[in-house]
């Protein structure tokens, strides 16, 4: 695993490397960065503070961390983590945040998955009302708004090393008769270690553009650099560890974790929450706590944050999302299908099962399918709700009773040696490839009446991603 993270970290430099030769021959003269660029002493200096933090309830409930999250949130984040999305599916996100002193903000986004990567259009507009005019003598002259916006479009790669992505963006902003405008570009990749963990690395650069001139004053965008880590310590939690390094302040830490609790089928409920060290240098304690959750049903979601201020308040984050063409699988049992041991997940105790060879269909190797078996046997007991016998005991009782057990189709053999065993459930599957990528296949079977309790299945781009499809399909299995 170290071999490979070196690896992985080998690649990505380019990025710093590009950005710190930007700066050596003549970026501050330019005007994109202020005066003691990455230190305290460069706060207020930038423009656009609009830009700063994440447009989405999700990150916001993570400190506005979790960068090497793969999710369409990512869109006005990080590009490289938006690459997710599989051809023909679709996502669409609407948020809403309310700001302090009459400011509010609203985004939209809508992503498209396509054969190598995602497509991304959207836009950020904040506003601001209840400002007042005053004339040379300091008397009330009547009030005025202010507004700031952001048009992006984005795209993101797949390779098989991780995802790559850019975003062009163009800003504007409205001061009473005055306005500025600027563009500006989001570059970052998400790299994941695809042997031994599942743990994902990012690095990003934002706002890299334009200084916005408003009236006769002049101020640089607020350029970010950045990585973070997603680690994935149970199916059900993911740690995230962010590394921050804005222009008009010291670099900084966030700290976040999401626990997930699934429902039936593709739905569930997602609890979060981060602390930014950021907010706690600048605010105090209390304002370097964020929270929130999330609720998934089916293609739906919803998403909401709560993140204090200190002294100055509290704003709240909303963000509604939706899937379109997503192949999100079935799951739900035969008619009449007994459940495995009534009671028994209730009271706590683990289901024997056994997984049995994966199937390879077409476009398929027979070592990706053992691949896969091996990797659902790992999730499975990952999750606490299960004991596996393991093949090798199924094998040698095959052998045992191959005579005996010849007149039966290779299914029905394997659900009878499970019971004889003493697994109470039998997992078979099948992996297969088109054009679109691989097809994941499970079902799960009561060995005492041969029903089936679960029927699932996931769609993945590469086979590097085997194993994210592995642990969303122990987390359905372990819901059951």
């Amino acid at each position: 695993m170290k071999t490979d993270v070196n690896r992985n970290f080998q690649k990505t430099p380019l990025l710093f490397v590009l950005l710190s030769a930007l700066y050596n021959i003549g970026v501050c003269r330019a005007g994109m960065l202020p005066e003691h660029a990455f230190s305290d002493d460069a706060r207020g200096t930038t423009s656009a503070s609009f830009l700063k933090s994440p447009a989405s309830a999700r990150l916001s409930a993570l400190g506005s961390g979790a960068a090497a999250l793969k999710a369409p949130d990512s869109f006005f984040f990080n590009p490289g983590g938006a690459a997710y999305l599989p051809e023909g599916e679709s996502a669409l996100l609407l948020g809403y945040e309310s700001l302090l002193e009459g400011a509010g903000r609203t985004a939209v986004a809508g992503l498209r998955g396509l054969e190598r990567g995602a497509l991304g259009l959207g836009a950020l507009y904040r506003y601001e009302t209840g400002l007042k005019k005053y004339d040379d003598r300091g008397n009330a002259a009547g009030g005025f708004e202010a507004y700031d916006a952001a048009f992006a479009a984005s795209y993101g790669a797949r390779f098989g090393w991780g995802d790559a992505g850019l975003a062009l963006k163009y800003i504007r902003s409205r001061l009473y008769d005055r306005s500025a405008d600027s563009v500006a570009l989001d570059l970052g990749v998400v790299i994941k270690d695809r042997r031994r963990s599942n743990a994902e690395f990012a690095f990003f650069a934002r706002n890299f553009g334009t200084p916005m001139k408003l009236g006769s004053e002049k101020a640089p965008l607020p350029l970010e650099l950045g990585a973070g880590l997603s680690w994935p310590y149970t199916p059900r939690f993911t740690a995230f560890i962010d590394g921050r390094m804005p222009a008009d302040h010291s670099p900084y830490l966030i700290l976040a974790g999401e626990y997930s609790i699934p429902f039936a089928g593709s739905s569930g409920l997602f609890l979060r929450a981060g602390f930014n060290f950021k907010n706690q240098a600048d605010l105090g304690l209390m304002a370097a706590f964020s929270s929130g959750f999330g609720v998934k049903l089916g293609d739906a979601l919803f998403d909401y944050a709560f993140v204090p201020f200190g002294d100055i308040g509290v704003t709240h984050r909303f963000t509604l999302g939706w899937g379109f063409g997503a192949s999100t699988g079935a799951r739900g049992s035969g008619p009449g299908a007994p459940s495995v041991e009534p009671g028994a997940r209730e009271r706590g105790e683990k289901i024997s099962v056994t997984v049995a060879t994966f199937e390879s269909g077409a476009g398929a190797t027979e070592g990706q399918a053992r691949q896969i078996s091996d990797l659902l046997e790992s999730e499975l007991l990952k999750t606490g709700a299960f004991k596996l016998v393991e093949r090798t005991k199924m094998d040698f009782i095959l052998a045992e009773k191959k005579l005996v057990y010849s007149g039966l189709a290779e299914k029905e053999r394997s659900v009878e040696l499970a019971r004889l065993v003493g697994a109470k459930a039998a997992l078979f599957g099948s992996v297969s490839r088109n054009d679109k990528g691989y097809i994941i296949s499970v079902k799960l079977v009561d060995t005492g009446t041969g029903e089936l309790l679960v029927v699932d299945n996931r769609s993945e781009v590469e086979d590097y991603r085997f194993k994210q499809a592995a642990r969303e399909l122990a987390s359905v299995l372990a819901s059951r």
